[in-house]
């Protein structure tokens, strides 16, 4: 059982070690990742563990009712990636639209390690999801991801039409690094005069280690720093790889000046995350602009122990962002 009696943070009690992931994780910690090292060799133990469960027939089930498509983007320094498109097979368009960006540090992840949840909030909450094949860290640093992600939100919204999306209707979501992309982009919507109807932030990360600001009590990633799935060394390693300018807002939108007029947001915090602190202060800064923020947040839970299905709070963790999309949608977001 994890021990609180040293945390310094103010919301160290979310720390308290969820009994069901501490029996999972005392006989399953062989399926859990090290996310340390270079990384290549942290995307190879992610594959191996992939491949591992996939063999097991302890993947994730596949979710019907959609209709996917792979399509390529080119990109504004000539090049292309890929968008997963989900489209409901029930119902006709237009639809509400959602660009969902995939975590893993900015170095990890690609578009199956998210189809999962791509597939429920599609089918759900009843609208057209477009995720995003950004480009990879360290091969890729800031800010490459980061433009791919804004240049298939523009795609999208171009092609709107083509892609039986409503275009007044789109909203934006991530998850961890790919939180962050959508704090960011969110911000840079706002600021081109684009509405958004919602931003969907799960266990984001919005701020570089090297400049929280003291004032704030950022305390969870050094109370957690030895936290499974993501340690503050994790973190340390991936910000590396990223190779952003810590005080750049585009970097860390925590530091931004101006919250005003941003678009709802949801949040999804895991209790003993060592981002849970920067979450939760993120959440604060738009609570007092103004902006419309309703936070979830499951104690006691490691960063990314969605991935893990047979935990009941991962169970509520995806129908949680169903229930909330569906909410932007339909303007009924409240605190």
């Amino acid at each position: 059982m994890t021990s609180i009696a040293n945390h310094r943070s103010a919301n160290a009690a979310l720390a308290q070690e969820d009994p069901e992931w501490a029996a999972f994780y005392a006989k399953h910690s062989a399926a859990v990742p090290v996310l340390e090292g270079t990384a290549a060799e942290m995307r190879a133990r992610s594959a191996a563990l992939k491949a591992k469960a996939k063999a097991a027939g302890t993947g994730v089930p596949v979710i019907e009712g959609v209709t996917v498509k792979d399509v390529q983007v080119p990109t504004t320094d000539g090049a292309e990636i890929t968008v997963r498109v989900y489209t409901p097979i029930d119902g006709t368009g237009p639809r509400p639209g959602l660009l969902f960006m995939h975590g893993g540090g900015w170095t990890l992840g690609d578009l199956d390690g998210e189809d999962s949840a791509c597939r429920s909030v599609c089918v759900g909450a009843n609208v057209v999801v477009v995720s995003v094949d950004y480009r990879l860290a360290p091969e890729h640093p800031f800010p490459t991801g980061l433009n791919d992600s804004w240049n298939s939100f523009l795609w999208m919204r171009e092609y709107a039409g083509e892609l039986g999306i409503n275009k007044d209707a789109l909203s934006i979501g991530g998850s961890s690094a790919g939180a962050n992309f959508t704090a960011v982009l969110a911000h840079r919507a706002r600021d081109h005069g684009i509405k958004l109807l919602g931003q969907l932030l799960r266990i984001p990360c919005v701020c570089h280690l090297d400049a929280y600001p003291p004032e704030l009590n950022l305390y969870s990633m050094e109370d957690l720093k030895d936290a499974p799935l993501l340690s503050r060394r994790s973190v340390e390693l991936f910000l590396q790889y990223y190779a952003a300018d810590p005080t750049n807002t585009d970097m860390s939108p925590l530091l931004n000046k101006n919250f005003a007029g941003l678009a709802p947001a949801y949040i999804q915090i895991a209790g003993a995350d060592p981002l849970r602190d920067e979450g939760l202060a993120y959440a604060d800064k738009l609570k007092h602009a103004g902006v419309t923020t309703k936070v979830d947040i499951y104690p006691g839970l490691p960063h990314a122990f969605g991935f893990f299905t047979n935990l009941s709070a991962t169970v509520k963790y995806a129908a949680d962002l169903v229930d909330a999309m569906k909410s932007i949608n339909s303007g009924t977001l409240h605190y």
